[in-house]
């Protein structure tokens, strides 16, 4: 039975992680609900308690991948049949080991094993280069997490690839869009403040997806096919409107209709497209 995670097991965990990754020579960042809930304390707001943690591992080859994987067991990680990325901690937290780089073919990354054993990592690569910011826990273990518009490239990604298993996906956007501006409010005035003078009228919210949209662009920049995959995934959801499965998810997370979560989208694309 996996449980949800106190700071305590957290630093723990670190403590071991970071012990095998270095020893291997292992570059990673924290992606996923652990690196969301991360940006939501440090900004001190309440998010989502989460049962597990997700790094994006920098690995040039599936021997590299299996390395880690075994000193990982040896120091009392299990594997599971379900899924070929995932481990057991000593402490029952589930660990995605989800790795990009030169072990990838074609935007995907392929195991041997039981349940699970393909992934698409399409962004993965990007954010490692510019998406990332440095952190740390209780000041004892430093890290990279992607930052906070940069989960929202990959969970726009992530919801694209299997909409049939990422019905969170669109909530947790729609909830970064939502407290964005308390979260990231010196990114938006020392780097954004023209969408304040502006013949548009906009609301904060407006601002902050707008705002993600431009940190999204920044990441993907110099990946075109990257950058129009974001454009089609927004501008499809936006087109269906009321009929957009992704829409009335964002909605199931807020207190406004579909018209507005659709407005969030339209100016995410805005930015993402400035």
């Amino acid at each position: 039975m996996l449980k949800h995670i106190n700071d305590k097991e957290l630093e723990e965990l670190f403590a071991l992680l970071g012990e095998v990754f270095h020893a291997h020579n292992i570059d990673y960042y924290l992606i996923g609900a652990i690196a969301r809930d991360y940006w939501y304390k440090k900004g001190q707001l309440q998010s989502r308690i989460s049962r597990d943690v997700d790094f994006a591992v920098l690995i040039p080859a599936k021997k590299e991948y299996e390395q880690v994987r075994t000193a990982l067991q040896q120091k009392g990680f299990t594997e599971t049949r379900q899924n070929a990325f995932v481990l057991i901690s000593p402490s029952g937290i589930q660990i995605d080991l989800l790795p990009f780089g030169d072990i990838e073919i074609d935007d995907s990354v392929v195991l041997e094993g039981e349940g699970m054993t393909s992934i698409k990592v399409n962004g993965f690569k990007e954010v490692y280069q510019a998406g990332t910011e440095e952190t740390d826990i209780a000041d004892k273990y430093s890290f990279k997490a992607a930052t906070l518009s940069s989960i929202v490239l990959l969970k726009l990604i992530s919801y694209d690839d299997r909409p049939e298993r990422r019905a969170k996906d669109p909530r947790d956007i729609a909830g970064i869009i939502r407290d964005f501006f308390h979260l990231q409010s010196d990114l938006i005035y020392n780097h954004h403040s023209d969408l304040f003078i502006t013949e548009e009228e906009l609301e904060l919210t407006d601002i902050a997806a707008m705002v993600i949209g431009r940190e999204m662009k920044k990441v993907c920049v110099d990946n075109h096919t990257l950058c129009t995959r974001i454009k089609n995934i927004l501008a499809d959801e936006i087109k269906k409107g009321q009929a957009s499965p992704f829409l009335r998810r964002m909605q199931e997370e807020t207190s406004f209709d579909i018209e507005m979560m659709k407005i969030w989208l339209e100016k995410l694309l805005k930015g993402f497209s400035q």
